[in-house]
């Protein structure tokens, strides 16, 4: 039996960092963390066994799948996935795009995995749309894709499924409003419960922002100005009117938002949040109130 809580972390990794030192960061925050699922973005290449996520979290207990163990490499970097739990199917799906994202192709990285009951089978999604500000008509399109590709592969009877990445827009755009049940596009809708809201926090919840030394460049590159501040990285969890299995949000973190000794971990910040999985954690949790 699991107990619980099931509890999930995801970070952009982030190319190019200037100090590779920030993977030392990563690895002392997973260790303080303990988090059972892990998703990360951009995570470096090297070959299946000396990838940046592997090396990251060697001697650590995670089963890792990277994008590039399911296809062959097409850049130096891309997603990956880690769990405590056994790994049972991993896929990779291409999203779609327009005639400007050809080039950069993108691609949704999935993993169900077997976590002891109560929660059973766990669909953990980790897509990768296109970051530029320009292309929301393109993620409008790839948020539809990775709605539909939860409702081929989750079991409506099971654990909800989990979107967890950097989703590279805010949450006012179209292809966040359309996730969290906010807005319809191509016709349909759906409904994920976006954790850091849920959970109670009313800060904004900032994961990508000029404050950080590596980000600051590319924040005047990118949105012609030194105080940008984003929140573009999520845990987003299926609705429970959607899915019998039973989760509810306990807490949601940001973390690795500081820099230690002038290095920072990534040019994003991390995000780590509980879920609960029983029935008598939410009457723990009344009792508690």
């Amino acid at each position: 039996m699991f107990a619980g809580p099931l509890s999930v972390f995801t970070l952009n990794l982030n190319i190019d960092r200037p100090d590779p030192s920030g993977d030392r960061l990563v690895r002392d925050e997973i260790q303080r963390l303990q988090p059972d699922l892990v998703s990360f973005q951009e995570a470096l290449w090297h070959e299946e066994a000396a990838d940046q996520a592997r090396r990251i979290l060697e001697g650590l207990s995670y089963e890792v799948v990277h994008q590039f163990d399911l296809q062959e490499p097409d850049r130096p970097y891309g997603t990956a996935i880690a769990s405590r739990f056994p790994v049972v199917r991993s896929d990779l799906v291409k999203l779609p795009s327009t005639s400007r994202g050809r080039e950069f192709p993108r691609a949704i990285q999935a993993a169900e995995i077997q976590v002891p009951d109560p929660v059973g089978r766990v669909l953990l999604v980790n897509p990768k749309p296109h970051f530029e500000p320009h292309m929301e008509l393109e993620r409008e399109m790839q948020a539809v894709a990775v709605a539909d590709y939860v409702d081929r592969n989750a079991d409506p009877e099971g654990f909800p499924p989990l979107i967890a990445g950097d989703l590279d827009a805010t949450p006012d755009a179209s292809s966040i409003r359309f996730l969290t049940g906010l807005k319809s596009l191509q016709g349909r809708s759906t409904c994920f419960v976006d954790t850091w809201i849920a959970s109670g926090n009313t800060e904004p919840g900032y994961t990508w922002s000029s404050d950080n030394d590596f980000t600051r460049g590319l924040a005047d590159r990118l949105f012609g100005g030194s105080e940008v501040r984003r929140r573009i990285d999520y845990v987003l969890m299926g609705s429970p009117l959607l899915y019998k299995g039973f989760a509810r949000v306990q807490e949601s973190e940001i973390v690795l938002d500081q820099p230690r000794g002038g290095v920072w971990a990534s040019g994003h910040f991390g995000l780590f949040v509980t879920l609960g999985v029983t029935s008598e954690t939410r009457s723990r949790e009344r009792a508690g109130s």
